[in-house]
This record gives C-alpha cells, sequence and structure tokens, in this order.
C-alpha cells in the first residue's frame, strides 16, 4: 500500500469492520495515485475470510487466491484502453453478479474508467446500485467522475484520492528505483502523482522533453533547424502539446514580470527568456494552435509531420527576422 493510501484505506475498511459498509462506491482522483491498487485491496478486504483489525489476514483461500488474481467472485471491467463501456459489457457484469458467489458470501465488481459507460449502460447499472444481490460491492474508478450521470454518482459512497505533500511525494519517489534523481519540476509536469512521475522518469520522457527543448532553442536562432524540432516532436506528440503549453504561458508570466519561482518548467529558464521576447499576440497565437493541434486528430494520424505540426511551428517565423539570439 502506497503511503499517500493508507489514509482513504483505513477510513473504508474501519466501515467494513464495523458492518456500516455501502455497495457501492466511487473512487476518484488522478491517475497515478494508484486507484487499482486501492481498489484491490479493498476487494481483499471484503471478500477475506478473516479480516483482522488490521487489514486482510493474507493466508486464507480468498486471500490467496485474490494475490494470484484467480479468485472467481472478483469481475473487474475496463481495464483495457476500450473508447467506450456499452451496455453489452454491463449486462454481462450484473448477471455474474447476481450468481451464487462460488466462496463465501458476496461479490465485488471494480469498472475502471467508469466514465467511459455508455448512458445506456450506466442506467442500465442503476438498478444493481440500488439493489445488489447478496453482499455485493460495487467499485467504481474515475479520474474523471463529472463526466458520470449524476443519478450514478448519487448511488454512491466517493473515496476522493489526493496527491500527497510535494516533499513526501519527492521523498518516496527518490527512494524508488530509476527516481533517484527526481526533483519537484517531475512532480509538477505530472499533477503531483508519485506513480505518474516515476513512469515519466523511468520510460525516458524526460529526456525526450529536454531534447525537445532543446530543439526548439535551436529552431529560435535558425529555421534551418526545423526539421531536428520536427524530429524532436513526433515521438512523443501528445505530451508536447502539454509541454510546450506550459512553456509558453510561463513566457507570457516572463513578460508580465513573474518570478521565475513561478515558472512551471523552472529548469527552461533560458528558453523561457527567449520566447518571453516574442511578440505577446505571438506568444498567445502559439498558444491557442498547441490546442488546436492537439484536438484534430490528424495531427496524431501518422508518423509523418502533418500539415497542422507544420504550420504550428512556421508560427514563430510569421514574421521575417524575428528570431531570438
Amino acid at each position: 500500500m502506497y503511503p499517500w493510501l493508507t489514509t482513504a484505506w483505513r477510513q473504508w475498511y474501519d466501515k467494513l469492520l464495523a458492518g456500516r459498509l455501502a455497495h457501492g462506491w466511487l473512487i476518484t482522483g488522478p491517475s497515478g495515485l494508484g486507484q487499482a491498487l486501492l481498489a484491490q485491496q479493498m476487494a481483499t478486504g471484503h471478500l477475506c475470510a478473516h479480516p483482522a483489525t488490521t487489514g486482510p489476514c493474507g493466508l486464507c483461500h480468498a486471500c490467496q487466491l485474490l494475490a494470484r488474481g484467480h479468485h472467481p467472485d472478483l469481475l473487474a471491467l475496463g481495464a483495457e484502453n476500450e473508447r467506450a463501456l456499452g451496455i453489452d459489457a454491463i449486462r454481462e457484469l450484473i448477471t455474474k453478479l447476481n450468481a451464487t458467489p462460488q466462496l463465501g458470501e458476496g461479490k465485488v465488481a471494480i469498472i475502471h474508467h467508469a466514465e467511459r459507460m455508455t448512458e445506456a449502460a450506466a442506467n442500465a447499472l442503476l438498478k444493481t446500485l440500488e439493489e445488489p444481490a447478496g453482499r455485493s460491492l460495487i467499485l467504481l474508478l474515475s479520474e474523471y467522475p463529472d463526466r458520470l450521470l449524476p443519478t450514478i454518482r448519487s448511488r454512491c459512497q466517493r473515496l476522493a484520492l489526493h496527491a500527497p505533500a510535494l516533499p513526501d511525494a519527492l521523498h518516496w519517489l527518490q527512494a524508488q528505483p530509476g527516481g533517484e534523481t527526481a526533483a519537484p519540476i517531475h512532480l509538477v509536469l505530472n499533477q503531483g502523482a508519485p506513480l505518474r512521475a516515476l513512469d515519466y522518469l523511468t520510460s525516458g520522457l524526460d529526456r525526450q522533453r529536454q531534447t525537445l527543448f532543446q530543439a526548439l532553442s535551436s529552431y529560435l536562432q535558425s529555421r534551418q533547424q526545423l526539421p531536428a524540432l520536427l524530429a524532436a516532436f513526433e515521438p512523443v506528440m501528445a505530451q508536447a502539446v502539454d509541454w510546450l503549453s506550459l512553456l509558453l504561458l510561463d513566457a507570457l508570466k516572463c513578460q508580465a514580470g513573474a518570478s521565475s519561482t513561478d515558472y512551471r518548467m523552472s529548469d527552461a529558464q533560458m528558453l523561457i527568456q527567449r520566447l518571453a521576447a516574442l511578440p505577446t499576440a505571438r506568444l498567445l497565437a502559439l498558444h491557442q494552435g498547441l490546442r488546436q493541434l492537439q484536438s484534430t486528430e490528424e495531427a496524431f494520424a501518422t508518423a509523418m509531420p502533418s500539415l497542422h505540426l507544420l504550420a504550428w511551428c512556421r508560427l514563430f517565423y510569421f514574421e521575417e527576422n524575428h528570431a531570438v539570439s
């Protein structure tokens, strides 16, 4: 159990031990906090044959099956990257929930990315949320709970997860393999979520961000560096839009006289100053162009530079002879 989850876990588990547990729970919070791990622990607590005051026993047959991922009364849906959870999948889940448990007295259903349920699927789940069969527990996980139907939200107890304080998150991150060099900026870029920050570091995304910024710096000095900028942009298109948006906002802050301590991209101060030398209208146009680029599917549909990406890069040179030295 990650240290920032212990409070939420304890609150839920105390209700379980007291026999005051609601049958529907909505677990919310940004990705990278361990929603799925907490849901798994809740399922283990609910299905454990001999729960102790400190948590599941870990020794009973149910706990051992859960540890191996083979418990027949634990159901999961939506863990894959489906665009939507349709009514057929929800109906199948409900049918399994209504069947007699193979072990113990109840079942647990975990619905990942619950906001992906279609309206028909969500409506089909309502009755089960109101009157579940037997001792069933339904756990809905959502990074975007506002996208759920109000009727779904109102039938669930909410367990909101929050990012830990930055010093605590940084201490944990630096103690993990691959996170030894972590700095506050790596958490800032990942919504303060330690698991996201760790994946960001171990997957090499921070190196790619720095490569992109270096390519942009070179391009600001010479338009002949456009191919290098495109080459740095394309492998991380989705992330690059977010990084560059923050960078441009920092440049606007710089123009407004903000302190460098207010920058989100605190390790790119020289580049921020170069961008801040551009006209404000140009920075705003570049920022708006990134939003349009993000919303254009064509920009993400091919490994070749899209016309949209090329058009955005050329905004830097919309007027002749304004490259920043």
